[in-house]
């Protein structure tokens, strides 16, 4: 069926940009498009839906519709209802985020760091519950719900084009259709023949060679399948609610690709793993072959499945990362007294503690304290806020001076906006014995790599006492410690 266009009549166009055709927009996520709906004479309003809302035009004149939508934070496949005419378009990344391997860079860091803070708490029981909850994590949980969609498109490639070698057996026929004579053929002759005189018998033992999809690597992915599908049926046991129902989808497709007519002739493969000349070059095994060397990497980090913040959701797991490189800095200097802040404990286990709006405090031993989403309201102590409740991401409290951190992952050229924002906290957090401003510093971390910016400058810090620090997964951690260690030299000098 040929694919429905919107005939010239739906326009699309991103700050002050020329109109585009909706078959030629470019959309990217999280951005805001003006369209406009050319309307014959007698048309009316047009109703334009798009990813399951109504967006009713601002204005009409002239015989053209104008509105405004949103694209969702997300990329892929999406589709438009214009007056009941259903339109497909494509929302593509944002190049402002983060790839998928820092975001599982992040998760990695994060339940690598607990288990070393779990050592400073003063909580009297394992990371782990039971023998069962070792074979699971958060990290690999987490891995299979963002990547699986990339395995569902890489399998279903390899699927459509597998490779396949050619296999000789031997078989019973007639003698002409004997395509090839090797030397096991003339062999059986020479057996069977009852005289030297006698003519080629009328069935004949030859090889056969024929098409099969049994090969090494055909096989090696089956039996990660069949592994995957059991893992997934644990995390469906181990799991509840949306996560149990997500893990018990995600085996049952994995069931239907193991019953596709390819996988049917395919052994399990049983021996010594190795990577071959396959794996290394051909572009959909290697990435088939990555998938799942990366998802038994993160058997390392054992912590407890269940957890009540959106990982999903990059900005929230990128301040988490960022509250937790604050921590690694602070316990590499030997400084952490009590991490139990960081945990919470269960009938199932122990598990990191991160929930919104729900403080997690690691005590140092000079006296100071680290934060994750501090609570500042009128009645609090020994801080308070005079006009609106304040949470803030990160607080380092040192005597009775806050420093501030607002992790922001997606900042690029508004930097001073944000940091404008961050005033509220600057003059906004009182002292309760005296009404003093309490936050000395407040910086923005984010993964912008801007040198040449005075916000991430040494001297507009001192200045101002505000600006930026790069903190950026994957790389080193230097401006966050060269800042620490003037915190911490300030510290001690009182």
């Amino acid at each position: 069926m040929e694919q429905h266009n919107s005939g010239g009549k739906f326009w699309l166009r991103s700050a002050d940009e020329a109109w585009n055709v909706l078959e030629e927009a470019y959309l990217t996520e999280a951005s805001t498009y003006e369209w406009k709906y050319v309307m014959d004479g007698i048309e009316q309003t047009p109703l334009i839906h798009f990813c399951g809302l109504l967006h009713l035009p601002h204005r009409v004149e002239e015989g053209e519709a104008y509105g405004q939508l949103t694209t969702p934070f997300f990329s892929g496949q999406v589709s438009f209802d214009i007056n009941g005419m259903k339109l497909d378009s494509y929302i593509y990344p944002d190049a402002r985020k983060m790839t998928q391997e820092q975001y599982h860079l992040m998760l990695s860091d994060i339940l690598q760091e607990a288990p070393l803070c779990f050592e400073s708490s003063n909580i009297e029981t394992g990371i782990t519950a039971d023998q069962h909850s070792l074979e699971l994590s958060l990290a690999q949980w987490s891995y299979i719900e963002v990547s699986f969609s990339s395995l569902r498109n890489i399998i279903r490639q390899l699927i459509d084009h597998p490779t396949r070698v050619l296999q000789a057996h031997e078989q019973q026929m007639r003698r002409e259709q004997v395509k090839t004579v090797d030397i096991k053929t003339l062999a059986w002759i020479e057996r069977n023949s009852r005289s030297t005189a006698e003519t080629i018998p009328e069935t004949v033992k030859s090889s056969v060679c024929e098409d099969s999809y049994n090969t090494y690597e055909n096989s090696l992915l089956k039996r990660r399948l069949l592994e995957l599908r059991h893992l997934l049926k644990l995390y469906g046991k181990s799991g509840r609610g949306e996560y149990m129902i997500r893990a018990e989808a995600y085996a049952d497709k994995v069931g239907h690709w193991l019953r596709d007519s390819f996988f049917r002739q395919v052994t399990p493969y049983q021996g010594v793993i190795h990577i071959s000349q396959v794996f290394r070059k051909h572009p959909v095994y290697r990435q088939c072959y990555q998938w799942f060397d990366r998802l038994y990497k993160h058997g390392n980090e054992r912590i407890g499945m269940s957890y009540n913040y959106p990982l999903r959701e990059t900005f929230a797991l990128y301040e988490i990362w960022c509250y937790m490189q604050l921590v690694k800095i602070f316990r590499e200097k030997g400084l952490l007294k009590d991490s139990g802040g960081l945990f919470r404990t269960t009938r199932e286990g122990l598990f990191l503690h991160f929930a919104e709006h729900k403080e997690s405090i690691v005590e140092l031993k000079n006296g100071m304290r680290i934060s994750y989403q501090r609570v500042f309201q009128n009645d609090s102590s020994p801080f308070y806020t005079f006009t609106q409740r304040m949470i803030p991401d990160i607080v380092i409290e040192a005597g009775d001076r806050l420093y501030i951190f607002d992790p922001k992952y997606r900042i690029v050229s508004n930097l001073g906006t944000a940091l404008g924002e961050m005033h509220k906290y600057k003059d906004g957090i009182l002292l309760c014995r005296n009404d003093e401003r309490a936050v000395q510093n407040v910086f923005i971390l984010t993964p912008v790599q801007s040198d040449e910016l005075r916000y991430f400058k040494a001297e507009f810090h001192d200045r101002y006492n505000m600006g930026a620090i790069a903190l950026t997964p994957g790389e080193d951690l230097s401006s966050l410690r060269d800042w620490v260690d003037k915190l911490m030299a300030h510290v001690e000098a009182k």
